[in-house]
């Protein structure tokens, strides 16, 4: 593998996490500034007050990413960073065999076993046709799962073993519009509680895979995210 392994830094999420927290507040403080006081929540009232409702919301993303934020930190603090080495020296391959292992700074005292769970996720743009701002949103394609006993030692190594599936749909394209005629669709369910699916025939702009790990520690829980290369 050239150059350092993949590291997920609990202390960089913290530092996203306040950086998003910081701008929600600052949002939340200028709408406030702009509504007349006093406010109207009443939305059976005809002083009701729409802009209200975003300084709330605002307020509440700004505690809850701060919330995130100090988790993180407290994560960086008790297990460090965590390394993905790969055997072989990595990316893996469709069809192949993904093994590897996870190396953590400090000592994970897991008190339940530790969970792996390698995930696939396309990338759709949505807005596109009819001339609002691209957005994009991610949705897994497909998962694996392993899990390894409480005792493992995660300084020396974390290992995990994944059959890759041969094919995870459509390869991405830039444009997310395939060459050719022929009429694109696409539908995306999201059940609140359950994983987001999207299906149809207009393919993804772009892929990544994750490997997640968690413990249980009496504490906060163990838990990081790495990015892991794969080949189609």
């Amino acid at each position: 593998m050239s150059g350092p392994p993949p590291a997920a830094s609990p202390l960089a999420r913290a530092l996203g996490a306040f950086g998003v927290a910081l701008l929600a507040a600052g949002g939340a403080v200028w709408v406030a500034l702009q509504i007349p006081w006093p406010w109207v929540l009443d939305i059976n009232s005809p002083d009701f007050s729409l802009p209200a409702l975003f300084v709330i919301a605002l307020a509440g993303a700004a505690v809850w990413f701060t919330g995130s934020g100090v988790l993180s930190l407290l994560r960086a603090r008790s297990f460090g960073t965590a390394r993905l080495v790969l055997d072989g020296g990595g990316p893996g391959q469709l069809g192949g065999i993904l093994s590897g292992r996870v190396l953590c700074d400090r000592p994970v005292a897991a008190t339940g076993p530790f969970r792996l769970v390698l995930t696939c996720h396309d990338v759709h743009e949505f807005g596109v046709d009819n001339g609002e701002p691209r957005r994009v949103s991610t949705f897994p394609v497909w998962s694996a799962e392993t899990t390894l006993p409480p005792g493992t030692d995660a300084q020396e190594g974390l290992p995990f073993r994944f059959r890759l599936p041969e094919t995870v749909g459509s390869a991405p394209v830039s444009s997310g519009i395939l060459p050719g005629g022929g009429s694109r669709w696409r539908l995306t369910i999201h059940v609140p509680g359950m994983r987001r699916v999207a299906g149809g025939n207009t393919p993804p702009v772009g892929r990544f895979w994750t490997l997640d790990l968690t413990a249980p520690t009496g504490g906060l829980g163990f838990r990081a995210r790495l990015e892991v290369p794969v080949r189609p």
